[in-house]
């Protein structure tokens, strides 16, 4: 066994079994695919072996590096300079602000110490003379608080301002690097990462990393330096009883460490169920028709609401394990308060003795003896180093999500792909003269290393020279496409222009000498100006030379015709043009840089036999004018004869190669595919005569610049500078109806409130237990004292249990009510989508990216409102409430004064929210950052083939400034409310202690009582610190709900695929009328498709049962648009269509849908196998009626010979299948289940001859054994001649109707239409189709 293969197997046995590839011995590649003699010749050598594994190795990397998580100083590394010494600033305001507290504690140390032997002289000996002295030392804690207060005012403003502004400007940063990085990722990288994920994916993750990289690390940061602070005051004080606290620390810590791998590991498992989800609403939004057309909403929602519902329980775990956390945390920091007052009441017991104290007083000695006061403030300092450790959790919970999260973020900005068109590297050719050549090339595709597309391959095209492909459907014709673009590098062997390897060439520079066209047009979200502008790199083309484009590709016309011509947008769907067009813009597109080497794959398949001729003359008059190298992809032989040489690809190696008279004589397969298609050797491309190829020249399709006043009709696109506008209110969603959507949840909810409230009560219920036992150190008998004292330290133990079972119960329930509520908005917005009507999902505000976004980041916002987020609410009101109300019980003066300091505290929290009702945002009407992410995603190929990775990143960037702008400002409305909010506290601490030592000296309030009420207010306080977060999530939150529900309340008509509405007929025979139809699509209701003219009254015709009718035309007079009334995917504007006498409206809409297979002009395929997709046409079809199907559409063979056969992963849209595959499979799907209507919108376009005819003979056996009514568009006659009835569309309406020969006779359109794609080819055909 060789090394290479050893090594191979070493890599896959080293993977889990779950991602690991079957090893292929050498003879297996060969298996089935070419001659034994070939095979031997063709062997994959070592190189080969040794790239398979090497590149299982790089996968398996990329798995294992996708599972860790970034870093901290990683999560901030995409900040600038001036943004780090920002940060650095904001962090050192961070620590004074959060050294206040350790330094009011030390003079309350201080304080407390002189207080409390004061106060056991006073009561000993009654000395009224010590009442001016402890006037004075409650005076020093008064002037400490307001010390504590301006500082928190100035640090807590400048920190949060600061780290609000830095991390919304790192996030905007991170987002735009993502889509700048995945837009520059080869093929391979797309083939492993799911398109479709991608837009979810940054949105989720976002999300997590906006809220880690904001004032949570500041926060986190300041909270530290209190707790540390604390601690150390603890120390200083009494370090043999903070000593004794910090041992249930490791308890702490192991807990947490364990408790957060789990929360870490549902939070990655939801992460991944809601991008799963997020796939399933992209491509069924953006495949809308096919998903219509299969009834298949239902399983559509399905699918999705799995994902949703366990993300949703993914989420849950996640959340009650922080409960868990921070109950557990709670648990064991009260059980240690109850330790330490036990030892420090043993302590001051020891020197409680009335000489000690006086001569302490004298000394003022701290160390003096061991006091109450020294206990109390180090207990004191730890139960504060507790609270703000324990406010630490969120912070660090967010954090480490927002690390998680940036893991698959970042590692896709920090990859860099093998080819990477961004790349300066690589060679620039002085001169292109465009000769290439593939030399013993082997390939196949990442995701099927078993299946090798190419065999030793080996092709040479000669500079100048047309070269055209042809053979049978996956037999690797657009890989060399992809190849030559270098989308892939061959696994051995070199693809080289002009000698010199593609890989020592400027990927940039080399896509920009080449013009291409794919299987499948891709236009993005634009003008049509735009999209045929964008094939000039470098500059903006002149509106001159986008009119010749247009004209040479045959599209000016059509373009003119459209509501506002050149400038008319393109909504990023394909909704609005034909496939006819669509091709023919790509077309333009490809054309408009003069490339010197074409690509063409099935460029003219969608286009009826006049444009596509036309189109076919002006390239050649291209090639005439400039030396342009062509390779073309091609099934329809008669638009490759005039090619310079022909090469015939069958299993993975060129089997013929000449030109078309060379090829037609050797009598071999090309040969066989011509007498399929009825040419002859002496066929010719291109007109039919002389007189029509002159005509062609007249027209001047030659790519030249143009002048006249004539072209300057179509003005370029003016670009609008974005002002700014004075800032929008938001829309809200009442909460009433948002507690409707979690009314089911109401127990859960109130548990979690009374949970919540009990938590946020704790710490003022502290104060009654703590001035009782620092009161009980004033008491001189030691017995007493340490009587009293274990009564009191003994119900901590309560506490801790009471703090567990709430902490837990907290985050169980509101993660309950969150993320259902998550889940509801989910579902409900892409129920109220899928349930729309096709016309809807025409407007560029319905795109795929706008309604996705309104599903994930939106859906993700709402959980704030009922969710964690209303925990910090209910607990910061018990807080205040329970502190107030213990206050005005033990002493009604002080309760009273707290009580009128609470509108100075809450005036922080009406600021913000009305500070926040406002969107620091501009104005503008382009389009959204994530139209753009997912149109330029789904077009990639299109994206890289004309390098606008760098367009659209800059499109994505522009689209996320309007965003920035506020940043700013929010920030330092954030940091003002933060430090009024702080000082608003202390303030409130200084008022009450002040009025309290009012009360203490001059009144004779008893010292256990005030400083019960003053503990009850200051603990009760503390939770005020994040008032801010809770409003602005809050509003949010509201503001998203409102979005979903701006979607869901748009009312529904009867196309409504859940409405019962309609007629349900108990049998369907197939006849169909047009009765004077007239329709135009709604976003042009200027531009009617249908209309009345001097010859006919828009679009009449009838349809007799089991009728087969062909309609024809040119491209965009209407043919498929007949087609979508019968599916009633549009409604006609007047006039009806009808089924068995029955108006479709009338019918219900699911049922009418569920009488008719069809087969669009784009098929597209959902993520999963063959058999998956082939399923839903059927859901409940045997595996027997499933092979049927495949084998009628001539799909069975392909499938059996791929590794997992019918279990195959299609990949995302089909995407690891040829088009013709993804044709059949189609078909497949649309047969499968025995409809009575069956429409195929050029359903063989993409197949080769042998499969078209292969299938058209199935569809015809099928026609004779259980006939059914066929509505079929078609631009090659050939394959509908056979038709019962022929209808020829034109000027609105029909303008011949009849059979083949009858329209034949009639010597109008249809036989101007017949002779041009060659009469003599009928007899051929006929000929060809006969057994031999």
């Amino acid at each position: 066994m060789s090394t290479a293969v050893m090594s191979m197997r070493a890599s896959a046995m080293a993977v889990p079994k779950t991602t690991r590839r079957k090893p292929q011995l050498a003879a297996s590649f060969a298996k089935d695919a070419i001659p034994a003699a070939q095979a031997i010749a063709m062997k994959p050598d070592e190189k080969y072996l040794s790239s398979l594994a090497r590149r299982q190795v790089e996968e398996d990397e990329k798995l294992e590096y996708k599972a860790h998580k970034v870093s901290l100083f990683r999560l901030l590394s995409y900040s600038t300079t001036s943004e780090r010494w920002l940060m650095g600033f904001g962090l050192l305001c961070a620590a004074t602000a959060g050294c206040g507290l350790p330094f009011w504690l030390v003079l309350l140390a201080q304080a407390l110490d002189k207080l409390s032997n004061i106060g056991i002289l006073i009561n000993a000996i009654g000395s009224a003379g010590l009442q001016d002295l402890l006037q004075q030392e409650l005076n020093r804690l008064v002037i400490a608080f307001v010390i504590v207060g301006v500082l928190s005012l100035v640090c807590g403003t400048l920190y949060v301002a600061i780290w609000t502004y830095t991390g919304e400007r790192q996030a905007l940063r991170i987002k735009d690097k993502f889509v700048q990085s995945a837009l520059k990722q080869d093929s391979t990288w797309f083939d492993t990462h799911n398109r479709e994920e991608l837009p979810t994916t940054m949105a989720n993750a976002m999300v997590h990393i906006q809220g880690a990289l904001g004032r949570q690390i500041a926060d986190t940061f300041a909270n530290a330096f209190t707790a540390a602070g604390c601690l150390t005051v603890a120390f200083l004080l009494n370090a043999w009883l903070a000593f004794i606290m910090l041992c249930f620390v490791p308890f702490i810590i192991i807990a947490i460490m364990v408790i957060s791998c789990f929360v870490r590991k549902h939070s990655t498992r939801a992460g991944e169920s809601f991008s799963q989800a997020g796939a399933i609403a992209t491509e069924t939004i953006s495949g809308i028709k096919t998903v219509a057309s299969l009834c298949a909403q239902k399983a559509s929602l399905d699918k999705y609401e799995s994902f949703v519902v366990d993300g949703q329980n993914s989420s849950v775990n996640s959340g009650w394990l922080a409960g868990l956390s921070a109950g557990f945390t709670s648990f064991v920091l009260y059980s240690s308060y109850t330790v330490a007052f036990l030892v420090g009441t043993q302590q001051v017991a020891a020197d409680a003795n009335l000489i000690t104290i006086i001569q302490c007083l004298l000394t003022g000695d701290p160390n003096c003896r061991v006091s109450g006061s020294s206990v109390m403030c180090c207990i004191y300092g730890v139960i504060i180093c507790a609270t703000f450790f324990g406010l630490m959790a969120p912070g660090i919970q967010s954090i480490n999500l927002g690390r998680s999260a940036a893991g698959d973020v970042f590692a896709t900005i920090e990859h860099v792909p093998k080819i990477d068109p961004t790349s300066k590297d690589g060679r620039i050719l002085d001169k292109l003269k465009g000769g290439l050549e593939m030399s013993n090339v082997f390939f196949s595709y990442p995701t099927r290393p078993q299946d090798p597309i190419f065999y030793n391959f080996n092709l040479t095209i000669k500079p100048g020279q047309s070269m055209a492909l042809v053979g049978p459907s996956g037999s690797g014709k657009s890989t060399i496409a992809k190849l030559l673009l270098r989308f892939y590098d061959p696994l051995q062997g070199s693809v080289m222009v002009d000698g010199v390897s593609l890989q020592d060439i400027n990927v940039a520079w080399w896509r920009s000498r080449v013009g291409y066209v794919s299987q499948r047009p891709i236009l993005f979200p634009g003008t049509i100006r735009f999209n045929i502008a964008c094939g000039i790199e470098g500059r903006e083309a002149t509106d001159e030379e986008v009119f010749a484009a247009a004209k040479a590709a045959c599209a000016d016309e059509f373009i003119k015709d459209m509501p506002e011509g050149y400038n008319t947008f393109f909504s990023g769907a394909s909704l609005q043009l034909s496939g006819g067009q669509m091709q023919r813009i790509s077309i333009a597109r490809a054309i408009i840089g003069n490339p010197a080497i074409l690509l063409l794959d099935e460029a003219t398949s969608a286009l009826d036999s006049n444009s596509e001729r036309t189109v076919q003359q002006a390239l050649a008059n291209i090639r005439e004018t400039k030396k342009m190298t062509t390779v073309t992809v091609a099934h329809r032989l008669s638009t490759i004869m005039d090619s310079d040489q022909i090469a015939v690809i069958n299993k993975g190696s060129i089997a013929e190669q000449g030109t078309h008279k060379e090829l037609y004589n050797m009598n071999g397969i090309y040969t066989t595919l011509c007498q399929d298609q009825g040419i002859t050797a002496e066929s010719v491309t291109g007109a039919d005569s002389p007189h029509e190829a002159d005509e062609g020249q007249k027209n001047g399709y030659a790519l030249q610049k143009t002048g006249g006043d004539e072209e300057k009709g179509v003005k370029a696109e003016e670009t609008k500078e974005e002002g700014e506008t004075a800032p929008v209110e938001e829309v809200l969603a009442p909460m009433s109806r948002l507690w409707n959507y979690n009314k089911s949840e109401w127990a859960y909810i109130l548990v979690g409130i009374i949970s919540a409230a009990g938590v946020g009560a704790l710490s003022p219920c502290e104060a009654i237990l703590t001035a009782r036992i620092v009161t009980t150190f004033y008491t001189v008998d030691a017995d007493e004292m340490i009587a009293a004292n274990r009564r009191d330290t003994l119900l901590f133990l309560a506490f801790a249990v009471g703090s567990l079972v709430a902490n837990v119960m907290m985050g169980l329930c509101f993660s309950v009510s969150g993320f259902r509520l998550t889940r509801r908005m989910r579902l409900l917005a892409f129920n109220a989508i899928v349930r729309h009507n096709i016309p809807w999902f025409d407007y560029a505000e319905h795109s795929t990216g706008e309604l996705t976004t309104r599903l994930e980041a939106d859906s993700e916002s709402v959980s704030k409102v009922t969710g964690w987020q209303l925990a910090y609410k209910v607990r910061i009101m018990a807080s205040m409430c329970s502190g107030m109300v213990i206050a005005l019980i033990y002493s009604w003066q002080i309760g009273l004064v707290a009580l009128c300091c609470v509108p100075l505290i809450m005036i922080a929290a009406v600021v913000q929210k009305l500070c926040f009702s406002q969107r620091f945002v501009k104005q503008t009407d382009g389009l959204s950052p994530a139209t753009i992410l997912e149109q330029g995603l789904r077009g990639i190929a299109a994206v890289q083939a004309y390098n606008l990775e760098e367009k659209v990143g800059k499109d994505f960037s522009e689209s996320l400034k309007p965003e920035a702008a506020g940043k700013i400002k929010l920030g330092i409305v954030s940091g003002l409310v933060y430090g009024f909010s702080q000082f608003a506290i202390f303030s409130t601490f200084a008022v009450v202690f002040y009025v309290g030592a009012i009360l203490l000296t001059q009144q004779g309030l008893l010292f256990v009582n005030f400083f019960t009420s003053l503990l009850a207010v200051m603990f009760g306080a503390i939770g005020v610190a994040s008032v801010n977060a809770d409003f602005k999530s809050k509003q949010d939150g509201q503001a998203a709900a409102a979005r979903i529900f701006a979607i869901s309340d748009e009312p529904l008509d009867t196309t409504d695929p859940f409405c019962d509405k309609g007629d349900k007929p108990g049998s369907l025979s197939g006849s169909i009328t047009f009765d004077s139809c007239y329709f135009s699509y709604p976003t042009r209701p200027n531009k009617p498709v249908y209309y009345k003219t001097e010859e006919h009254d828009g679009v009449s015709l009838s349809i007799a049962p089991k009728e087969s009718v062909a309609f024809v035309g040119k491209s965009g007079c209407g043919k498929s648009t007949a087609l979508q009334l019968a599916l009633r995917f549009y409604e006609v504007t007047s006039g009806a269509v009808s089924v068995d006498g029955h108006k479709v409206d009338d019918l219900n809409v699911m049922w009418l849908r569920g009488q008719i297979g069809y087969v669009g002009q784009q098929p597209i395929l959902f993520s999963g196998t063959i058999k998956s997709n082939i399923l839903l046409g059927k859901p409940d079809a045997t595996d027997d009626e499933i092979r049927n199907a495949a084998k009628a559409a001539n799909a069975h063979d392909f499938i059996m010979e791929m590794d997992s056969g019918y279990d195959s992963d299609v990949g995302t849209g089909g995407s690891l299948l040829s088009g013709g595959q993804v044709q059949r499979i189609a078909i497949a799907r649309a047969i499968i289940k025995n409809p009575k209507i069956l429409v195929l919108d050029e359903a063989t376009s993409a197949l080769d001859n042998v499969s078209e005819r292969v299938v058209q003979e199935a569809l015809d056996k099928l026609q004779e054994e259980q006939p059914r009514t066929t509505l079929i568009v078609a631009h090659r006659l050939v394959t509908v001649k056979n038709c019962d009835r022929i209808a020829v569309l034109g000027d609105g309406g029909v303008a011949e109707l009849g059979s083949h020969d009858e329209l034949v006779k009639k010597e109008g359109l249809y036989h101007e239409l017949w002779m041009k794609q060659g009469a003599k080819e009928e007899k051929n055909a006929v000929d060809a189709s006969l057994p031999r």
